[in-house]
């Protein structure tokens, strides 16, 4: 489905007057796939290039090497609109993704496919999809909780139809209850959507719960990409150790 082998992405450090310019190494030759109907947890702590390879893959980013295919396809030989309809991306601030002029209604108009006949009922379903009721089309951001613009956020990014769904954090801003909620939409979405996930995260357990693999990294780098089991058992790696003891510390 995705394939993703040496993704490097280097920064421009800019030169000052006691600095000469220098390279930022965001993401290094990092290599990993997202097979059919799976979810993958890309998991570290902040900085270690999580969202820049999140972006990436949604082409909001170049990177300097590698290559990143889709059903064998690569990604530069995609429209944007053939991208857009392919891959979908759920930012963490639901709030700012949506015009707060704009009725929650209309922006889900908007982004649905052309192709769509009956768009009020195909809305309705997605709605549904992520427990929410169609009442909620007549009014705008600021009415809802954080919760709830997160779910809407993600209905809207299934209006598309994609093939995979990237979230960034869907549970950084929520509280234990919220959080929970969302993760029990994306069970309803892997098992009746079909539709391939990455979780973006730093928070391994909520990772454990739902992923079928788990690719981890630190400062741009590779740190380990397996099955949980793998991630579980590796009882040397420093970084993974510290990455599990922090969660269970905010537990």
């Amino acid at each position: 489905m995705l394939k993703v082998e040496n993704v490097t992405k280097i920064y421009k450090k800019s030169a000052s007057l006691f600095k000469r310019e220098e390279d930022f190494v965001a993401l290094n030759k990092v290599s990993f796939s997202l097979e059919q109907n799976k979810v993958l947890s890309i998991i570290g702590e902040s900085g270690s290039g999580k969202t820049t390879l999140a972006k990436i893959i949604c082409s909001l980013l170049p990177y300097d090497d590698g290559k990143i295919e889709i059903n064998n396809k690569n990604i530069s030989d995609y429209t944007k609109q053939e991208l857009s309809n392919t891959v979908q991306m759920i930012f963490q601030n639901p709030y700012a993704s949506f015009n707060p002029k704009l009725t929650i209604g209309y922006s889900l108009f908007e982004a649905v496919n052309e192709n769509i006949k009956n768009k009020k009922d195909f809305i309705k379903e997605k709605l549904a999809l992520v427990d929410m009721e169609d009442d909620v089309l007549d009014k705008f951001p600021h009415q809802f909780s954080g919760g709830q613009r997160q779910r809407i956020a993600i209905a809207r990014a299934l209006l598309k139809e994609p093939k995979i769904l990237i979230a960034d954090e869907p549970f950084a801003s929520l509280d234990v209850i919220n959080q929970s909620l969302i993760m029990d939409i994306f069970y309803k979405i892997k098992k009746e959507q079909k539709t391939n996930i990455i979780f973006i995260t730093h928070d391994i357990s909520s990772a454990f719960k739902i992923s079928d693999k788990i690719l981890i990294l630190q400062n741009g780098n590779m740190v380990k990409y397996g099955n949980i089991e793998d991630i579980k058992s590796d009882k040397t790696n420093e970084y993974i150790n510290e990455l599990i003891n922090a969660t269970y510390l905010m537990d």
